[in-house]
């Protein structure tokens, strides 16, 4: 699991004085469970709720408006309830990504693959940094192509715990869509759940 900042906007139940009048950077406790909106809310144009911060919850206070702060809260939660969110997730193959390797380069995917192994890259794959550990993957899906994803060391003990051949669902940034020698697309992995 990892740590996911969520910046959000808060109602505080106690009137914000002139003696606060900046709040910035200030760890504030919820005096009550409270709802957390997208924006603040007013009779006419109420803010989409986002969800709900617990009473005593601690959140940094990073702007003001009016009678609203827009709050900063860290906490944690399951990676598998996750998905990177980033605009240039796109429904790319593996075939779209070998016939214009130079436009797939940066993309974002999200491709169930089979795990076949962790490597270690050597100087023969010359898109992979020598000793840089990848994993080898088949997929996306159906396609069965063979790809290797480079893994970050922040991510390496929740590849290492995969079993082989086992199925995965992972986000990654293209890094090459036809690597030398053999052709094989190379991808930056950025999370990885087990299906």
């Amino acid at each position: 699991m990892r740590i996911f900042s969520l910046f959000i906007l808060a109602l505080f139940a106690r009137p914000l004085g002139a003696q606060q009048a900046d709040l910035r950077g200030d760890l504030h406790s919820a005096t009550r469970a409270t709802v957390v909106r997208a924006a603040p809310s007013t009779a006419s144009t109420p803010g989409t709720p986002l969800g709900q911060i617990a009473k005593d919850a601690k959140v940094e206070v990073i702007a003001r408006e009016r009678d609203w702060v827009r709050v900063r809260l860290e906490g944690w939660v399951r990676e598998s309830d996750l998905l990177v969110s980033d605009s240039t997730l796109r429904p790319l193959s593996a075939a779209d990504i070998r016939s214009d390797p130079a436009g797939s380069r940066g993309k974002l995917v999200r491709w169930e693959v089979e795990a076949v192994s962790l490597q270690t890259a050597d100087p023969l794959r010359s898109d992979l940094q020598p000793g840089e550990q990848y994993l080898l993957a088949l997929g996306p899906g159906a396609e069965k192509t063979l790809v290797y994803i480079a893994v970050p060391a922040t991510l390496l003990s929740s590849v290492r715990s995969l079993p082989p051949l086992a199925l995965v669902t992972v986000t990654a940034r293209i890094r090459n869509g036809r690597s030398e020698p053999a052709g094989v697309a190379i991808l930056d992995l950025q999370s990885l759940t087990r299906r």
